[in-house]
């Protein structure tokens, strides 16, 4: 069963400034030339305690000090917060993404409620730990997909939010944020029945939930087996979706070799014929990086069904791969579940990349991957010198991570890019009050 509750969430008030200025997108994709740049346009922006300069003790202080000023303060009374996204489609247009931040309760994977679809690394969980014993906070919501639910969710908040929101605000990336607090115990009733027969996977924030899952633990340890249920410990923040929400939009992330010795177009052509199908696409000889992308993608988006992806060479030829010896991939994946073995991510990370002598260490190390969303970057670095090859993927569909994750199974490693992020800093979360009505 599903547990979520209403929790008294933390939100910046007006002594912080502009509400637009003191968000931030989630830590781990902030550079820090960006977290400058936030800083300096207001020093309360919560990047002053998700990424502090000065360290686990600074932010823990700054913290501290926000919430004794009144920069940021606890809401009277607990709630569910109704998040609504609305950006650019990638057709043109705009699309409605709805979300309910709730604190969900932790549940270990193997417990068949909340499922991961992607591993993690131990140095960011350390880095998440150690943040979170000093400030006793959650910070950052976990972006969980929920499918099953009793009731559509996307209609019962829309239908909810027709009063004041207490935030909106319109980010650089065009992205219009709205958030509504939600106290009406009935309305918070209806929700929490809705979502008992739900369960989660874990679109983005593994490293959070997983780091949530190990502070509880260690507030278990302590208290010696003697705990109150509705401790907030025992929860976590996070922005459940509907899974089979129209405004889930989920984009590829291309991939970029580097430093793999004697990498050439005819390496790969010699390497990779015995067991793929590759066509030649002509990108043209002097395209810019935007052509060539744009001609790559067309290619990809007409392969069809089987496994596929798109190479592009520093010699500035380019390939549509398909997969062609079904049997040696069965043979290399037999340990794998079905859904696994159908997608392009799996069969270029599984079968291709190690045929170019790219072992799982090697493809983890940082030293030989490298990763954009953008088809356009990943080709210019390559036309620029600075990557020796771009191979260009399609999307992961939302049902295949479903699959794969219902299967005890991961994708390899940056399978998914959802979009638009969930902002930090709209609502933040105090590890030592009690959560529920």
């Amino acid at each position: 069963m599903l547990d979520v509750q209403p929790f008294r969430g933390i939100r910046y008030t007006a002594a912080a400034g502009e509400p637009a200025s003191v968000i931030a997108p989630p830590y781990d994709v902030i550079g820090e030339e960006e977290r400058r740049r936030f800083l300096a346009a207001n020093p309360y922006n919560i990047v002053a305690v998700d990424i502090a300069a000065g360290g686990y003790d600074e932010a823990a202080s700054r913290w501290s000090r926000w919430l004794e000023e009144g920069i940021v303060a606890r809401d009277h009374r607990p709630a569910f917060y109704a998040y609504r996204q609305v950006y650019p489609a990638p057709a043109g247009g705009a699309r409605t993404r709805w979300g309910l931040t709730a604190a969900v309760r932790l549940a270990e994977y193997g417990e068949g409620v909340v499922f991961p679809h992607e591993r993690t690394l131990p140095k960011a969980k350390e880095d998440r730990l150690a943040l979170m014993r000093a400030t006793r906070a959650q910070l950052s919501p976990v972006f969980g997909m929920h499918f099953g639910a009793a009731a559509p969710l996307d209609h019962v908040l829309a239908g909810a939010c027709t009063h004041e929101p207490a935030a909106d605000l319109t980010d650089g990336d065009g992205v219009r944020h709205t958030l509504w607090v939600l106290d009406d115990p009935g309305l918070v009733r209806t929700v929490q029945k809705a979502l008992e027969p739900a369960r989660v996977i874990i679109a983005d924030g593994h490293h959070r939930y997983e780091t949530a899952l190990a502070f509880r633990n260690e507030q278990r340890a302590k208290t010696q087996g003697s705990w109150p249920e509705n401790a907030a410990w025992n929860y976590v923040m996070m922005v459940l979706v509907d899974m089979d929400s129209e405004g889930l939009t989920v984009f590829p992330t291309h991939r970029l070799l580097q430093g793999v010795e004697g990498l050439t177009a005819e390496r790969l052509l010699e390497r990779w014929r015995p067991v793929f199908d590759l066509e030649p696409v002509d990108a043209g000889a002097a395209a810019g990086p935007e052509a060539v992308a744009r001609t790559l993608e067309g290619a990809l988006a007409a392969a069809g069904d089987e496994p596929a992806f798109a190479v592009y060479t520093a010699d500035g030829r380019a390939f549509l791969v398909r997969l062609s010896d079904h049997r040696t991939w069965a043979e290399a994946a037999a340990d794998r579940p079905a859904p696994w073995r159908a997608l392009d991510v799996s069969v270029l990370h599984g079968l291709a990349l190690p045929l170019l002598g790219l072992d799982d260490e090697d493809q983890s190390s940082g030293e030989f991957l490298s990763y954009t969303r953008s088809a356009e970057e990943a080709v210019a670095a390559v036309q620029t010198g600075a990557r020796q090859a771009a191979v260009l993927v399609r999307p992961t569909p939302g049902a295949a991570v479903r699959d794969v994750a219902l299967a005890g199974e991961s994708l390899p490693q940056k399978s998914t890019y959802y979009w638009p992020k969930l902002l930090t800093g709209l609502v933040m979360s105090d590890l030592d009050s009690p959560v529920g009505l």
